[in-house]
């Protein structure tokens, strides 16, 4: 039961961050026939991971869940500024002519979330190729207090690898409050 659980709140995690940044894609991308309505999950973790590591980079923000949450305040502050000018009517316009295929990415999104879910659970160790560095680096980033984070390898040096795909599922982890390992595994989903 648990596990479905996380699995939902994840689901509806970023779900709720697509929306926030969906008057973002819908400017974005106008000439797609889904007028970015497809790329708004993805959109929205790009741009609220970018938001969070730059201001944690900068000593803006604070590595946490209060830290997290200003950076999706401001994802939002982004979408309101992009649905000005019209926007927004032209978008619930759109969503109303478009509902069936709305529904149908939807379902098909979920679809394909719940069955890579399940693959996924079925295996789920993380144990071989570079699966445990990649969670000790999730781990490295949760537990430190500012960016760049620690490096889990190299006591008192921070990460020198590319770690921002790393940062987005911290996010997600924080935010949704499951346990490192399943983040982990429901990332792996989702991706």
């Amino acid at each position: 039961m648990t596990d479905l659980l996380n699995f939902l709140g994840w689901y509806l995690t970023i779900t709720v961050i697509g929306l926030a940044a969906l008057p973002i894609a819908f400017r974005f991308f106008p000439n797609l026939t889904s007028k970015g309505f497809a790329l708004a999950r993805p959109l929205g973790l790009l741009i609220w991971g970018f938001l969070f590591w730059l201001l944690c980079s900068l000593g803006i923000l604070q590595n946490n869940t209060g830290g997290v949450l200003m950076a999706f305040v401001l994802l939002i502050a982004f979408s309101v500024l992009s649905a000005r000018n019209g926007c927004l009517s032209e978008l619930k316009g759109w969503l109303k002519a478009n509902y069936k295929t709305i529904v149908s990415m939807e379902v098909l999104f979920f679809l394909a979330f719940a069955v890579w879910t399940i693959i996924r659970a079925a295996n789920p160790d993380v144990t071989y190729t570079e699966k445990p560095m990649e969670l000790a680096f999730i781990n490295a980033i949760l537990k430190s207090p500012e960016f760049p984070p620690l490096d889990p390898w190299l006591s008192g040096y921070a990460i020198s690898y590319y770690y921002f795909g790393y940062v987005i599922i911290s996010m997600l982890i924080r935010v949704t409050g499951v346990i490192s390992s399943v983040g982990f595994n429901l990332t792996a989903s989702l991706w």
